[in-house]
């Protein structure tokens, strides 16, 4: 915990750094919730399942996002994934 920076003392330029790496992580979770989550609407077709090749894409997206993220918070604040919490690639 020695070193870590607190959130309110990042530059405003380092705020929006942090700020894409969340909201490229929220976009992603929701590409791939899109593509998995499908729920039947009364009165129209049946949704069709994603190909496996968009689910793929979606999880490495979703993967690599996730990594952005523990990555800008170690560079900006000294924070560290908890165990486990990035697979090694």
């Amino acid at each position: 915990m020695e070193g870590q920076r607190k959130p309110e003392e990042l530059s405003e330029e380092e705020r929006q750094r942090l700020h894409r790496a969340h909201q490229r992580l929220r976009n992603t979770s929701q590409a791939l919730e899109a593509l998995t989550v499908i729920e039947p609407v009364r009165g129209r077709w049946p949704a069709t399942p994603a190909p496996p090749e968009a689910l793929e894409a979606a999880q490495v997206d979703l993967h690599r996002a996730c990594q952005e993220l523990w990555r800008t918070q170690r560079d900006l604040l000294s924070w560290e994934p908890p165990p486990g919490a990035t697979p090694a690639d």
